[in-house]
């Protein structure tokens, strides 16, 4: 028999999102500048739609605007090394969760980190940031003003 969730109350900077135990992410070693955070929660609500938050649970409490990636860019593509699938306990074949990193900069300069996705295990609830030295895309890829027009606003 399973045990109820136990429910707990994140505060964000996008504001206040209920979440269950289950819905911890771990990311051992967290991510560049955050290492020592290394639980995090991916919250939405319909004011940041289509866009998430990835709540940090670990002091400093990092919080990353985050969105699919294949909605900034429709033929997003990134493979992941083996070095990738043993650390998100993960076959190639499994469903994994991409997200990109939102920067929103001075003014209207928007861009979205294609470069280095968070990538998640929702079996394992576990999580990595990719760092591929190969990649193609760019950390600061723009969020076009196509995307913005189409209901993309932070």
């Amino acid at each position: 028999m399973k045990g109820t969730a136990t429910m707990m109350s994140v505060e964000t900077r996008f504001g206040t999102f209920q979440a269950a135990d289950h819905d911890v992410i771990q990311m051992p070693g967290g991510v560049p500048a955050f290492e020592a955070c290394t639980r995090y929660v991916l919250v939405s609500g319909p004011d940041i739609q289509p866009f998430n938050c990835l709540q940090g649970l670990d002091a400093p409490h990092p919080s990353f605007l985050v969105i699919d990636p294949r909605l900034v860019e429709a033929a997003f593509g990134q493979a992941l090394s083996p070095m990738d699938y043993r650390r998100l306990d993960a076959g190639a074949g499994d469903p994994l969760l991409w997200l990109a990193v939102v920067h929103i900069g001075a003014g209207e300069d928007i861009t979205v980190n294609l470069r280095a996705p968070i990538v998640v295990n929702p079996r394992r609830m576990l999580a990595i940031q990719a760092l591929p030295h190969d990649s193609a895309y760019r950390h600061d890829h723009p969020l076009r003003l196509e995307a913005a027009d189409a209901g993309l606003h932070p």
